[in-house]
C-alpha cells in the first residue's frame, strides 16, 4: 500500500492525453503504457538486488555512495541536489495540475487560465507548508484520506469505462478505431517524450527502497510488496487507458489534454455532478501526491543538512523545539516550490517539471544498474538474497540509455524548444558538481556536520565508560 500510494498520482489523471498526441493512436498508448510497467519491472528487480544486499533505508544514495567511491560523495551529492529541486517541482507540478481541475469545476471545461493555476498552485504549498510545519498526525491524517480519494476515481473510471464498452451507458464513440493503431507516430523522437510521461506515472516503484530500515524481514519482504505493487498499478493504468479511449475516442482526448479524467466523466455521466465534484476529487487526488512529496522533502532536507551534503547545514537541520518539526527545512522547500511555480515557462509547468525531472534520473539509474554489474565483478562473493535476471538488468540500462539520448531528437512544442528542459537539467548538474568541489572537497563540510558532531560525541561517551570502567577495576584491584 505504500508503494501504490505513491505511485498512483496526478501522471494517470493527466499523462494518457500527453502520450496518446506523441504517439498518434490508442492502440499504440496502451502498449506505451504496458511498456513502461515493463521497464518498471526491470528496474525493480535490479533495485531489489541492491536493496537486499544492502538492506538499509536511503534508495540511491546508498547505492551510488557504495558502487562508486570515488570522487567521494560526488554521485551521492549529486543525487541529493537533484532530489531537492525533483521534489519541488513534482509539488509544483501536482499544484498546478489540482489549479487545472479546480478551474474546471468553477468556471467550466472552456476556461483557461495559466495564472489562475499557479495561483492556485501557489495556495496548495502554502497550505501543505504549514500543515507540515504545525502537526505530523494533521499531515498524515490528510495523506491518507487523499489516497483513499484517489483510489476511489480510478476505481470509478474503469467502472464506467467497463458500463460503456458493454453498452449499459450509451456511447457514440468508435471504439474500434480508438482503440486501433490508426495514425501511430513513424518517428523514433516522440516515442522517448511519451515513455517520460509513463515513467513519471510509474514512479515510486522503488519507494520502499528509501524506508527498508521500516521493513519487516525486508530481505523477504522487498521482493514481494515491489512485484504486487507494480502489477496492481500497472493493471489500474492499463485499463484506465482503455476507459479513457472507450469513452473519448482519440481527438477528444488528444484535445483535453491536462483535464482528460475531466472530460471522460463529463462525457459518461453528464455535466452537473461529472463537472463539479469529481473534478474536485481528482484535484485532491493530485494534492495527495504533493502533499506525501511536500512532507518527505522537508525530512529530506533536514537528513541531508545534518550529514553535511547542503550549504549552512545546521540551519536547515534545526528542528524547532516548540513545533517538534523542522521548520527551516519546510521554509526552503517551499521558497523552492513557490520559485518554480512563478519561474517555469507559461502554458507547460506540467511538460517542463516532468522533463527537467525525468532526465537526470535516468543517468542516475543508468549509473545504478551498471553498478550492479561492476559490483557483480568486484565482489562476487558477497550474498544476494534476490539476483535480479542479467537480461532485465541489461533492459532497464538499455532503456535508460535511449531516454537519455533520443529526448534530442526534435519534437514539435508550441510553448517552448523541445530541448529547453533537457539542457536546463544537465546544467543544474553540472553546477551540483561545482557546488561538490567546493562544499565537499574544498570546505569538507561533512566532517564539520552535525552529524559527525554526534558521531564522536557517542565515541567519547562510549570510550569513557569503557576505560572509565576498566580504570576503577584496576584501581579496585591494586587497593585490594
Amino acid at each position: 500500500m505504500v508503494n501504490i500510494s505513491y505511485i498512483i498520482g496526478a501522471g494517470i489523471f493527466v499523462g494518457p492525453s500527453l502520450t496518446l498526441q506523441l504517439v498518434g493512436s490508442g492502440g499504440m498508448n496502451i502498449i506505451a503504457w504496458t511498456i513502461g510497467a515493463l521497464i518498471a519491472m526491470s528496474g525493480s528487480w535490479t533495485f531489489a538486488e541492491l536493496g537486499t544486499m544492502l538492506p538499509r533505508s536511503g534508495g540511491e544514495v546508498g547505492y551510488l555512495e557504495y558502487c562508486y567511491r570515488k570522487p567521494k560523495y560526488l554521485l551521492a551529492y549529486m543525487f541529493t541536489m537533484w532530489n531537492l529541486m525533483n521534489r519541488s517541482s513534482s509539488v509544483a507540478a501536482q499544484g498546478t495540475i489540482f489549479g487545472s481541475y479546480m478551474n474546471y469545476a468553477f468556471f467550466g471545461q472552456d476556461y483557461k487560465s495559466d495564472l489562475t493555476e499557479r495561483l492556485w498552485s501557489l495556495i496548495c504549498s502554502t497550505v501543505l507548508t504549514i500543515v507540515n510545519i504545525l502537526s505530523i498526525k494533521a499531515s498524515l491524517r490528510m495523506m491518507s484520506v487523499l489516497t483513499v480519494v484517489k483510489l476511489s476515481v480510478l476505481g470509478l473510471i474503469i467502472f464506467v469505462g467497463i458500463l460503456s464498452l458493454i453498452g449499459v451507458i450509451p456511447n457514440d464513440n468508435d471504439v474500434k478505431s480508438a482503440l486501433s493503431f490508426q495514425g501511430t507516430s513513424d518517428t523514433i523522437g516522440p516515442y522517448a517524450s511519451a515513455l517520460y510521461y509513463v515513467m513519471n506515472a510509474y514512479s515510486g516503484w522503488h519507494n520502499l527502497n528509501f524506508i527498508l530500515d521500516e521493513v519487516k524481514d525486508p530481505i523477504k519482504n522487498l521482493p514481494k510488496a515491489s512485484a504486487a505493487a507494480l502489477g496492481t498499478t500497472a493493471l489500474l493504468y492499463i485499463m484506465t487507458n482503455v476507459a479513457y479511449l472507450t469513452v473519448l475516442g482519440t481527438v477528444t482526448m488528444k484535445e483535453s489534454e491536462f483535464i482528460v479524467a475531466a472530460s471522460f466523466f463529463t462525457k459518461s455521466l453528464g455535466e452537473n455532478f461529472a463537472t463539479k465534484v469529481l473534478p474536485i476529487l481528482i484535484a485532491l487526488g493530485a494534492l495527495g501526491c504533493g502533499a506525501s512529496v511536500n512532507f518527505s522533502a522537508g525530512r529530506i532536507i533536514m537528513e541531508t543538512g545534518r550529514s553535511g551534503l547542503l550549504p549552512f547545514g545546521r540551519t536547515w537541520g534545526h528542528v524547532n523545539p516548540n513545533v517538534k518539526s523542522p521548520v527551516n527545512a519546510y521554509l526552503l522547500q517551499y521558497f523552492l516550490t513557490v520559485l518554480f511555480t512563478v519561474a517555469l515557462p507559461p502554458g507547460a509547468v506540467y511538460q517542463f517539471v516532468i522533463a527537467f525531472q525525468a532526465y537526470p534520473v535516468y543517468v542516475f539509474y543508468t549509473l545504478i544498474a551498471l553498478g550492479l554489474i561492476i559490483l557483480r565483478k568486484r565482489e562476487p562473493h558477497n550474498k544476494r538474497p534476490i539476483k535480479a535476471p542479467l537480461v532485465l538488468v541489461w533492459t532497464f540500462m538499455a532503456f535508460t540509455i535511449y531516454a537519455i539520448i533520443f529526448v534530442f531528437i526534435p519534437v514539435e512544442n508550441p510553448h517552448y524548444p523541445y530541448w529547453v528542459p533537457y539542457v536546463t537539467a544537465i546544467a543544474s548538474m553540472i553546477v551540483y558538481g561545482i557546488l561538490w568541489y567546493y562544499q565537499i572537497v574544498i570546505r569538507d563540510t561533512p566532517s564539520k556536520s552535525y552529524n559527525e558532531d554526534i558521531r564522536q560525541q557517542g565515541q567519547v561517551a562510549l570510550e569513557r565508560e569503557v576505560f572509565g570502567e576498566y580504570t576503577r577495576l584496576s584501581t579496585d584491584s591494586n587497593q585490594a
